[in-house]
């Protein structure tokens, strides 16, 4: 996927030997890039907004993700 305009996903933080990555609940995996920072999310869900360029996603925002409610 490529975009110029900006996107929001939701995924689960992880550390790589590539660095941060965000996956989400399909798999599809993120490389994080920028100024974000996400060292305290690693394993924690999380939505993140940027630019995605090729198979990186230039974040802008990063927060952890509002849980859902079973019902």
């Amino acid at each position: 996927m490529t975009a110029s305009s900006p996107v929001r996903l939701t995924g689960v933080v992880d550390m790589t030997p590539r660095g941060l990555m965000l996956i989400e609940g399909d798999g599809m995996r993120w490389r994080l890039v920028g100024d974000v920072i996400a060292g305290h999310l690693i394993g924690k869900s999380v939505t993140v907004e940027g630019t995605i360029i090729g198979a990186a996603i230039t974040a802008y925002y990063l927060a952890p993700a509002p849980e859902t409610s079973p019902c």
